[in-house]
């Protein structure tokens, strides 16, 4: 009578384990989202920040594939120049042409771990002044009871991707621009069905 109670229950067990999800959604509020940037330029270094429109995500756990996608609108990019802003705006970023800004996820490249501290890289594409570009962005994120914080720094190497270059016979800036994103969120793993 044990061995068929066990059998049964092993059964129920490894009937369910299939049906169990692997994917956890992802909610980053723009609210506690920062984007900081800088721009290495001649006897200075210019430092912006931009601002989060909306990032939601779903990672399976299991396969490594992701979804969903971060957006940030071109004209919220600010260095507190207005000069240097509306030259970055209209030549650089094309904000008018081009108003967002986006990441698109496709994979996670490491573990991600439900409950504590992940090392992981997020692969996708960026696309900025319509043209979409590959990124693999490292990422710290720790989760825990439903909450989760997630840090990555990454370089865009914009020149590189056809920006125009804002230098001038006097004035020399770098042709890559050092990204840092913090965000504070929260996660969902979705309920399985009976």
């Amino acid at each position: 009578m044990r061995k068929k109670i066990a059998s049964v229950l092993l059964g129920a067990i490894v009937a369910v384990l299939p049906a169990v999800a692997a994917e956890v959604q992802i909610h980053l509020p723009p609210e506690s989202t920062t984007i900081d940037f800088t721009l290495k330029a001649t006897m200075h270094t210019v430092h912006g920040t931009a601002s989060l429109d909306h990032a939601d995500f779903t990672i399976d756990t299991e396969t490594g594939e992701a979804s969903g996608e971060a957006v940030v609108a071109s004209a919220s990019a600010d260095t507190e120049n207005k000069k240097r802003d509306k030259k970055m705006h209209t030549k650089v970023l094309l904000s008018d042409a081009h108003p967002r800004i986006v990441f698109r996820a496709r994979s996670i490249e490491g573990d991600l771990n439900p409950a504590g501290t992940s090392e992981i890289n997020l692969t996708g594409i960026i696309e900025i002044i319509g043209v979409e570009h590959p990124v693999s962005v490292p990422i710290r994120v720790t989760m825990a009871d439903g909450a989760v914080e997630a840090e990555a720094s990454f370089s865009v190497p914009y020149v590189e991707w056809g920006l125009k270059d804002p230098s001038t016979f006097v004035l020399r800036v770098g042709k890559t621009v050092p990204v840092t994103v913090r965000a504070a969120g929260i996660t969902v793993t979705p309920s399985v069905s009976p």
